[in-house]
């Protein structure tokens, strides 16, 4: 083949792969001839016990592994005026559940979906608000049901640690306590004003990319780990005293909020 064509082979080559990619990235993260079809919604105008549990999946009331501070309660769970307000706070409890049991010195609340609703794929979003304060640790997360869950994909994670920084995080592997090529962890900080503002986050994954977005903007993106697994949803706030910290948390008696106004899911589906 002589140098000419070669080079015109070349040219065309990139701008094919060029277009694929500007394709891509359109606002919705779609290829041209697919749309979003919402699968799973709930506006909270009321709370709803045939989509939610208060546990995790396994009926834990905190993550033992984390060693957390706080242990999961039905009451710390409550819709008021189209908001679900999930409420952490100090509050003495001895709590049991099927792993264990010891003294708690907070209360939170956790919403799970996994005994209504689960999916590969798509598009998970949520609009929501929530203060700083330190060691409080409010987050949406997706797992499946296999055990462990992996891969797990953290669509964010406010930890109490920084106040302009939130965490985008994938999980993926065999085990979360084994190391490389056992486990791996992919995380993405995303600098801004969060404090108690009303944002929207959103997960988008496709089976060769996965996007997280805030308020429509793309924040993080991965091509690796990508869950194949039908997963549920997660929200909860956690209390923890982080060694970023000085092991230091917020124990004033006001009360821990975060309000969610609404979560969706989409799947990717042809126009025609």
């Amino acid at each position: 083949m002589k140098k000419t064509s070669l080079v015109f082979l070349r040219i065309a080559v990139l701008f094919l792969l060029g277009t694929h990619f500007l394709s891509f990235e359109n606002p919705e993260s779609l290829p041209p001839d697919y749309r979003w079809e919402l699968t799973f919604q709930d506006n909270f105008d009321t709370y709803d016990n045939s989509k939610w549990i208060n546990t995790l999946d396994n009926g834990g009331r905190t993550i033992w592994s984390n060693q957390e501070l706080q242990f999961y309660q039905d009451q710390n769970v409550k819709v008021e005026n189209g908001i679900l307000k999930l409420t952490a706070k100090k509050e003495s409890l001895y709590g049991k559940d099927v792993e264990s049991e010891k003294q708690f010195d907070f209360t939170s609340g956790l919403i799970c979906n996994s005994r209504s609703f689960s999916q590969p794929y798509g598009k998970w979003e949520m609009r929501v608000k929530f203060p700083f304060r330190k060691g409080f640790w409010p987050a949406f997360f997706l797992v499946p049901k296999q055990r462990p869950t992996l891969p797990e994909i953290d669509i964010f994670e406010y930890f109490g640690r920084n106040k302009n920084e939130i965490s985008c995080t994938q999980h993926w592997g065999i085990d979360y306590a084994q190391k490389e090529p056992f486990y791996y962890m992919k995380t993405k900080q995303v600098t801004g004003d969060f404090d108690d503002k009303w944002m929207v986050w959103s997960f988008e994954c496709f089976p060769e990319k996965m996007v997280w977005k805030l308020n429509g903007t793309t924040v993080n993106e991965s091509t690796v780990g990508i869950p194949t697994a039908p997963m549920y949803m997660i929200a909860n706030v956690a209390v923890k005293d982080w060694e970023e910290n000085n092991r230091e948390v917020d124990r004033s008696d006001t009360p821990y909020v975060m309000e969610i106004d609404y979560i969706r899911v989409y799947k990717m589906v042809p126009n025609n």
